[in-house]
Order: structure tokens, then C-alpha cells, then sequence
């Protein structure tokens, strides 16, 4: 946002109770945006399955042709329905074909006790996932470019209906590979839903409180809340049917109460409706409204300035040796970061104990983590914060691999829950502060970039997540090798970016050869010369608002 703009703000009210007002209504979406990418964790569960035996004590097994015939017997879904005398428990044919009349046990039901996916299906229940967060890699990409094209509020009310009215439909699909389908269409709107919610209350507030509003979101209570309605609510169909619907039914009654982007009307030259938003926040504010004359001055310095701007790529982030090790460093940190944070959360399948509690305990440690993160990066550098937050938990995660060894996994479930919950307090402490190292390590001409690429990275690491989950039918203690490996090899790779705490921002990409080693890092500042918090506070949203 340009300084012109920010004076708009500040004749209107940089914080005021209009802004808050759309901050919260528009944060509402976080909580559907959580459900929507964790709720697999919950309707694509692997229950407990019998198979009864014959009158020789051998089980009766059906090949494909017959799950039609077996889905039949989904229904008897209670341990005490059926003894276990004459019957194998959890086991699949030679070939690895699905008996017939086989009966789950779990008390709850999911896709797998829909259309059978165990056996041969066994893998089509993480495929959906994967599918899922494919789709929000690529509506990230496209959702955010129509909220410029089109506006913040109705590409917002677009994605939300859309992804309401689908995963309402998804309870009542025929199969599986609807069922796919549909969640990738869902994994789209989430995906554009996460960047439009984000930055949509940002452009109504001046720049010191933008970082507030980036950890003020409603993500973490959200994803809290999932398994306490899930551990209510065992049918998978009713459970996306309760969930799918909030909040796009509460929303479309406020739509005359949900302001557009002023900045976003401004910069589409619509300066009567810029001026009448404007004029609701300054008056809710106890301010005075700009004229129309103010923002058409602003617009023709944002034309002279984009006249005058230099058009930048991808490629120039590779332009010299160290800024090339500094894009790759942080492109893989990154990954790592949505892969063991979205894997981490859907591996606790294979975590010990109870699948609901340990799913809540996964999301209440995110708070904890953003403390860390906001105090150990004042007081001790994000460099080594996000060194020791990674370590730490990366090494937390890896030990359940000697626990496995041991064969006390079930034994020592709390000390395992305990090393998960740890694992993800550091990985999400990590990736706090990886949001203001990449907008701080950047030069501002190519920030938006970086942030792109890094923001890709992440989503490709999230749709790794499912299927590096999925191991844990190979062996429980695999996932937990291949998270873990990942943080402590990412947290040494991130010893080689500089210490950004208290440097100057780099403006300009200054045309270095590939032979040159003056860093694009500056000096310290001194006291008199101090980097003040609105530098901060922009920086995070200017990277941020791409991701």
C-alpha cells in the first residue's frame, strides 16, 4: 500500500470499530477454511473391521466384484453386534482382496465405511486428502487473481458459497471419485479463502496493526473446535452437513454490512464507492471523510509511479550467488514447513490414544507456539529462533521413532502425544517467523516474488503431507522419521540465511555480477537510526498478502 494511501488512512482512522467489524465477519472464514482441510482427518478414518469365518474357521473372501455386496453389512457398525469367536479381525485375503459380510466396528463411520476402502482401497482414503490440497495449491493461485480482478467481497462470497454448497453436496456422493472431485473443487475455495480473508481487513488499517490482525485470526479456535463436533457427531455425512454450512448462511444476511476494499475501489478508479466506504469508517471513527478530489489525486501518483516502476520476474531472485542461496534456502524451508504442519495434523491417525483429543491438543498448541515465536524473535533473533524452534521440534518428532523400536507405543501413548505436541509447536513457531524473514530478506522491487515462490513451496509441501501420513500403514514410526528428519535437516539449512533482526530492509536489486560477495543485507542500524515497528508490520503484510 502506498504512503499516499496510508495518509488517506490516517485522515479516516488507521483502527477503529468499522474495521474491526469486517476484520471479525470477514475472519469467519478461517474457521470454515480449517474444517474444510482438516475435516479428512475425521470422514476418511481407517475403523476397526471384522471378517467372519466359515464353518471351517476360514474367513469367506469376496474379489471386487463383490463390495457392492459387502457394503450390505456397513451398518453393523457396534463391537457387540457380532462375536469375534469365528472371525479375523483387521486382516485381507492372500491377494488382498475385501471379504464378504465384512462389518466394521469402530463407532463411528467415514468414507472407508461408505465404499470400503480397505484392502486394495486402503490407499484411496489419503488420495482424497492429497487431492484436496492439490486443490488448494491451485486456488490459491486463482482465487486471489480473481479477488483482484473482481473485488475482495464478492470473490469472498463466491469461494464461500461454492465451497458450502460442495461440501454439502460431497455427504450424498455415489463414490469415491466423486467424492475426490469434490474435494479438490472444496480445497480450491479453502485455498483462495485463506489469501482473500487475509488481506482483505489489512487494506482497512494503517500498518502497525496488520501484524496484530495476521495473528489474530480465527484458524487456531476453529480447528479446535472440529474434533470437539466431531466426537459429537460420528456420522460422516452429518458431520459435513453441519460443518459445510457455517458460516455462508450467517454471512449473506450481513452482506450490506461487509465493506469492500477502499484501496481496491480506489485502484479500479470506482472513487465514488472508495469515498462512500471511507466516509462509513471515518464517520464510525469520529473522523472526516476525504473527498473524491484526494483520491484521484492518489490514483494518478500510483499511475506515474507504476509508469516509472521496473518490471520484475521470478528470475531476478536468482540474479546474484547469494540471493539465488537465499530463494532456495527459504523454497525448501517452506516446504518443509506446510509439509510437517499439515502432516503432523493428519498423522494423527497413527498417533496412540484418542484420535479426538490428541486432534485437539494438536490445534490448542498453535497458541503457544505464536508466543514463542513473537517473543524469542524480539528478544533472541528470528535466525536463531526458528533454529532452535525447528530443532527442538523436529528431534521431538524423530524420537517416537526408538519408542516404536522399543514396541511401547501404546504404553508410552501421553509421552508420544507429548513429542507430536511439541514437534508442532516448533514447526509452527518456525513458520511464524519464516513469514517476516522472507518479507525482511527480500528487497521490497522483488518481494512480492519471493513471497510467491516461497508460498508455492509451502503448498507443494502440504500436498506431499497426506502421503507422507500414509506411511504409517508401512509402520506407525515412519511418518514420525520422515517429518522429523525434514525439520532438523530445514532447521541447519536455515543457518544459512543472515540474522534480520534490526537491519535495514533492502529497497533496490542492485545489478551485482555473480562474482561479486557484497551481501544485500545492511549494517545494523544504530540507535539514532532505529528501524521502527510500522517497517516491520509492513513487511510481514507485504509478503504475506501472497501467500
Amino acid at each position: 500500500m502506498s504512503q499516499g494511501f496510508e495518509e488517506i488512512l490516517k485522515g479516516v482512522g488507521v483502527i477503529g470499530r468499522k474495521q474491526i467489524e469486517v476484520f471479525f465477519l470477514v475472519s469467519l472464514a478461517d474457521v470454515m477454511t480449517s474444517w474444510t482441510i482438516l475435516i479428512p482427518i475425521f470422514i476418511g478414518a481407517q475403523p476397526e473391521w471384522i471378517c467372519p469365518s466359515d464353518s471351517n474357521g476360514t474367513s469367506s473372501w469376496s474379489n471386487g466384484s463383490h463390495r457392492e455386496d459387502a457394503h450390505d453389512d456397513v451398518s453393523k457398525i457396534l463391537a457387540g453386534n457380532l462375536s469375534t469367536t469365528n472371525s479375523t479381525k483387521n486382516m485381507c485375503s492372500a491377494d488382498n482382496n475385501i471379504c464378504s459380510g465384512i462389518t466394521y466396528t469402530s463407532p463411528f463411520t467415514s468414507m472407508v465405511t461408505e465404499w470400503n476402502l480397505v484392502c486394495d482401497l486402503e490407499y484411496v482414503s489419503d488420495i482424497i486428502t492429497t487431492i484436496q490440497m492439490a486443490g488448494l495449491f491451485f486456488g490459491a493461485l486463482a482465487i486471489s487473481q480473481l479477488s483482484d480482478m473482481f473485488g475482495r467481497k464478492p470473490v469472498w462470497y463466491a469461494a464461500l458459497t461454492v465451497n458450502s454448497i460442495v461440501g454439502f453436496a460431497s455427504a450424498f456422493a455415489p463414490r469415491w471419485e466423486v467424492m475426490a472431485a469434490m474435494r479438490f473443487i472444496n480445497g480450491m475455495c479453502a485455498g483462495g479463502l485463506l489469501l482473500v480473508s487475509f488481506a482483505w481487513p489489512l487494506e482497512f488499517v494503517g500498518i502497525k496493526w496488520r501484524i496484530y490482525l495476521n495473528v489474530l485470526n480465527l484458524w487456531t479456535p476453529g480447528s479446535m473446535l472440529l474434533p470437539l463436533l466431531a466426537y459429537y457427531i460420528r456420522d460422516w455425512k452429518t458431520l459435513l452437513m453441519v460443518t459445510t454450512p457455517f458460516p455462508t448462511v450467517f454471512v449473506w444476511f450481513l452482506w450490506k454490512f461487509m465493506l469492500e476494499s477502499p484501496r481496491w475501489l480506489a485502484m479500479q478508479e470506482r472513487l465514488e464507492e472508495a469515498e462512500e466506504v471511507l466516509s462509513i469508517i471515518a464517520k464510525a471513527n469520529g473522523k472526516s471523510p476525504p473527498s473524491v478530489e484526494t483520491l484521484k489525486q492518489f490514483i494518478e501518483e500510483e499511475k506515474k509511479n507504476a509508469a516509472k516502476a521496473k518490471k520484475f520476474s521470478f528470475w531476478d531472485l536468482f540474479r546474484t550467488p547469494q540471493l539465488a542461496k537465499h530463494t532456495l534456502v527459504l523454497m525448501f524451508l517452506w516446504f518443509v514447513y506446510g509439509a510437517a504442519f499439515y502432516g503432523i495434523s493428519l498423522n494423527v491417525k497413527n498417533l496412540p490414544g484418542d484420535k479426538y483429543l490428541n486432534s485437539f491438543l494438536l490445534a490448542a498448541v498453535e497458541i503457544p507456539a505464536l508466543a514463542v515465536a513473537l517473543v524469542c524473535g524480539i528478544w533472541l533473533g528470528r535466525r536463531v529462533t526458528m533454529f532452535g524452534t525447528l530443532l527442538i521440534g523436529g528431534l521431538a518428532i524423530f524420537s517416537v521413532l526408538f519408542i516404536g523400536l522399543a514396541g511401547k507405543l501404546e504404553e508410552l501413548s501421553v509421552l508420544v502425544t507429548c513429542l507430536s505436541l511439541l514437534g508442532k509447536c516448533g514447526v509452527m513457531a518456525a513458520w511464524n517467523l519464516g513469514y517476516l524473514v522472507t518479507g525482511e530478506l527480500f528487497p521490497t522491487v522483488v518481494r512480492s516474488i519471493g513471497g510467491g515462490a516461497a508460498s508455492i513451496a509451502g503448498r507443494a509441501g502440504g500436498v506431499t503431507a497426506p502421503q507422507f501420513a500414509s506411511l504409517g500403514r508401512v509402520s506407525r514410526e515412519l511418518p514420525f522419521i520422515v517429518f522429523g528428519s525434514l525439520a532438523v535437516v530445514a532447521a541447519f539449512f536455515g543457518l544459512l540465511l543472515p540474522e534480520t533482526k534490526m537491519r535495514r530492509l533492502p529497497d533496490s536489486l542492485p545489478e551485482w555480477s555473480w562474482c561479486s560477495r557484497k551481501p544485500y543485507i545492511e549494517d545494523e542500524v544504530t540507535s539514532s537510526d532505529k528501524e521502527n515497528d510500522d517497517m516491520h508490520g509492513k513487511s510481514k503484510e507485504t509478503i504475506s498478502t501472497d501467500l
